[in-house]
Formats: structure tokens, sequence, C-alpha cells
């Protein structure tokens, strides 16, 4: 797209806090999805829901890119921060182009005369100077947590430029929200939650099985965008005629907005579980009897929708808290990913997908010994693959943590390893972090049925 800037994560270095003594890693440029593959303690809150980050990686991230930890008193929420050492920095890499983009690839398409190859080699010559002339802005960031004065602080330097103070919020503003792109309810919805405003679609619980009902886990947020209808005599006729068409636009643009992103996460919902469920959301109408041809967005409740889940060929349909919990967690992950790339939130955290990975490891095991081959063409359950899929076709920056385990990548990507430790002298736990690049799928499971006796 035209003129739309593009983030990058370059480095993070996290000294003397989050169980790291000092550790640095480096991020590729090109890509934008980051997985983290973590073995850790029994420290770790069961289910999604659980918005604690697992790893120092993704606590680092956190406390630099989002308002969870902006404040001084909010910092004590997470336990392997100890106020009065240690810092973290972060280096980001901003490009930006007026320039309309034109992929390479499309440049080949069927056969040419000397002529027209000739055009598109100086095409191609041309793209490869346009790629020099794109305005790059490398952004180091520092904060510190040995001066209680500042905690709630970050310093920023812009091109090796002078350092400058700004408030967590005052950055995270700046470089990852941009509200102006959101209907005013959600920008509203988002102030009240600063910390985690992903509590406007669970509710205010901690447990999917405490929400006030069944087959609804969005119900806060569907009744964000319900508002009750005003009677026109209640208003001054002519004073109020503009200002209750002012509204009345804004509330069916707001709801246009709502099934949008429905229809949005159930396309991302069955891709990634690769079409074997299906996802269904029932707005009831106002008006059952009002025939279809007449129906609009202003007809439908938003305050009573209804979330089904329904297994490919299966003639029965669950709510969705009465389907399994890889499930509902991919359904979760779906709406995060959906209402990020609407609200163009620049970083997004995807964690706590320890019952997807369980899921997927004891589904292959049972097909490979059930088929005893090698060949993954049958291993179906890749939900990993299929998120990382999805989280890279968005511009936004993506960060997974996942278990050890047995990823089924299709090809050999850039991980994060995070190990966790304890140290049985000083009795504290530490983390030791490395990047690593897995073998790819065959020689994997190859591996492993071997290990297994699977031959």
């Amino acid at each position: 797209m035209s003129g739309v800037p593009t983030m990058r994560i370059s480095t993070i270095t996290i000294e003397d806090c989050l169980g790291c003594k000092k550790e640095h890693i480096k991020f590729p440029a090109n890509d934008n999805v980051h997985l983290l593959l973590y073995k850790a303690g029994n420290q770790i809150r069961s289910g999604s829901l659980s918005t604690m980050a697992i790893t120092p990686v993704v606590q680092a991230f956190k406390l630099m890119c989002s308002k969870e930890y902006a404040t001084t008193a909010s910092l004590q929420n997470l336990p392997q921060l100890q106020v009065g050492k240690g810092c973290v920095k972060m280096t980001l890499s901003l490009s930006h182009s007026n320039h309309s983009d034109v992929y390479l690839e499309d440049l080949d398409m069927g056969p040419s005369t000397s002529r027209q190859a000739f055009e598109r080699q100086q095409l191609r010559l041309e793209l490869e100077n346009l790629k020099n002339s794109f305005e790059r802005y490398e952004v180091s960031v520092v904060r510190r947590f040995d001066d209680v004065r500042t905690l709630d602080r970050v310093m920023i330097q812009i091109n090796s430029g002078v350092w400058a103070e700004q408030t967590i919020i005052e950055f995270c503003d700046f470089f990852f929200v941009q509200p102006q792109d959101l209907p005013k309810v959600l920008v509203d919805a988002y102030k009240m939650n600063p910390t985690n405003w992903m509590k406007i679609i669970r509710g205010d619980t901690d447990s999917y099985s405490h929400f006030s009902e069944k087959g609804n886990p969005f119900e806060t947020f569907a009744k964000l965008f319900h508002h009750e209808d005003y009677e026109r005599n209640e208003l001054l006729e002519q004073p109020a005629s503009t200002c209750l068409f002012n509204r009345e636009a804004i509330r069916l643009s707001e709801r246009r907005f709502l099934l949008t992103v429905f229809d949005d996460v159930r396309k991302v919902f069955e891709y990634i579980t690769c079409d074997e469920y299906s996802l269904y959301f029932f707005v009831p109408r106002l008006n059952c009897y009002t025939p279809l041809h007449g129906v609009n967005v202003n007809d439908f409740d938003l305050s009573n929708v209804r979330t089904i889940i329904k297994l490919t060929g299966d003639a029965s349909a669950l709510y969705w808290d009465h389907t399994d919990q890889n499930i509902m967690d991919i359904l979760h992950v779906s709406f995060q990913l959906v209402l990020a790339t609407l609200g163009t939130k620049t970083v997004i955290f995807l964690t706590h997908l320890e019952k997807v990975s369980k899921i997927s490891a004891a589904n292959f095991m049972n097909k490979m010994n059930v088929d005893n081959e090698y060949s993954t063409q049958w291993v179906c359950q890749r939900y990993l693959h299929r998120i990382i899929e999805v989280a890279q076709k968005l511009n936004i920056i993506v960060f997974i943590e996942f278990p050890f385990g047995l990823t089924l990548l299709p090809e050999p990507r850039n991980v994060i390893k995070c190990v966790e430790h304890y140290d049985t002298n000083t009795k504290s736990v530490f983390w030791n972090l490395s990047v690593h690049v897995p073998k790819n799928t065959e020689r994997q499971i190859r591996n492993f049925s071997e290990l297994m006796g699977f031959n």
C-alpha cells in the first residue's frame, strides 16, 4: 500500500532483570513474525486467557511496547522484575516510501517479446533503485529500572541523534497504537482498560467457565456497539436533528465494523483449523418477521450474539465454550489477529498455546502409530504453521510463545529458544536465550519417530 510505514524489531537486550544477566537477541530484518519456543517450570498459568507473558523476551517487549506495565505500580505485577536494578534496550527500524508497491513476481507473467523483456528489465532496475530511496529511521529505546524516579519513562534516540525522554504511554501512542483508525467506541474501551484492552472481549473474568451467558465469548465486546434508541419527541426537533443524524451514522458505522470483525474472525479461524471446523456468529434480528431483503445493520440485536463451532462432517454443533480447549484458544487467537489488523495495532503477543501444542503432538503420534510412515502429507493439525501464515500477511509485529516440542513447521525458520533454570544455591530462576534454526520437518519427524520406536 502506498505511503504506509513499515516497522520491524531489530534487537532486544535484557540486562540484569527478568531472570537474565545479559541477553542480546537480533531479529531477522525481513520477518514480522517471531516464534519463541520455551521450556519453563510449573509457574505458568493455564489457559490462554492469562495475559502474563511466559518468556523474558515477551515480558521485555511488553515493558517497552505496551501499556500493560506503563505505571510504576503496574511493575509489581511482573514477578521476575526487581525494581532497583536492570534495564531493557530495544532498537526498531522504520521505513517509509510514497511509491506504490510493485511485486517482482508479477512482472514475469506469460511470454514476452524482446522489447517487453527489455522493458521489464528496466523496470526491475528502477524498483531496485526505489528500494534505496526509502526513508529509513533507526530508533533506539532504553527503559531503566535502577532509578525509581523514571520507572514509567523511556529514553529515545532517532538516527543517532539527541536522546529524548518520554513516558511509556506517550511512546506507545506514537509508535504502536493508531486509535484514529478505530471506531470511537473501541478507543473509549481501550482507554478504560489500558493494561489489557482484550478485556473487552473476555468479559471481566479469568476463566472461560465463568461467562455469564452461554455461547458468547464476545458479550462485552458486542454490547459496546449496542445503543438504546432515542425517541425524537424527547429532543428539540430542529437543534437536535443534525446531532441525531450524525449519531445514527456513527452507530451504523460501528455496527458494520462489528459485522466485519465477525466475518473476518470466521475466515481466519476456519483457515487456521484447516476447515476442520466451521464458525457461526448468530446475531438475532430485532424483528424476526422482517423480510430478508428489507434487513439492514439496524435490525440486528448486537447485545445477544451467539457463537457456534461445528466440526466438519458432524451434524452436531456446539457452543464455543463446549468445544476443546485448543479450539477455544484458536478462536481467541483469531480474534486478536483480526482486531490488530483492523485497528492497526503494531505489536501483538500470542501466548499460552500449551493446549494447541499438546493436541497437535498427540494427533501426530496417533497418526504415526496407525499409519507408520514418515510422510507429512497426512499430518493435518498444523495449527502453529497456519497461525504463522496468517500473521505473516499482516503489517504488524507478532510474537508467538509456543512450548518446546514438535512444531511441524514446513521450512526452517529462526526461532528463539528460551529455557528456564532454577539455581538451588540462590533459589532463584534464570533464563538462557538463544537463536536457533530447527531442522526441516522431514528430518525432525524421522528423528522423532526413531526416538519413539515408530519404525
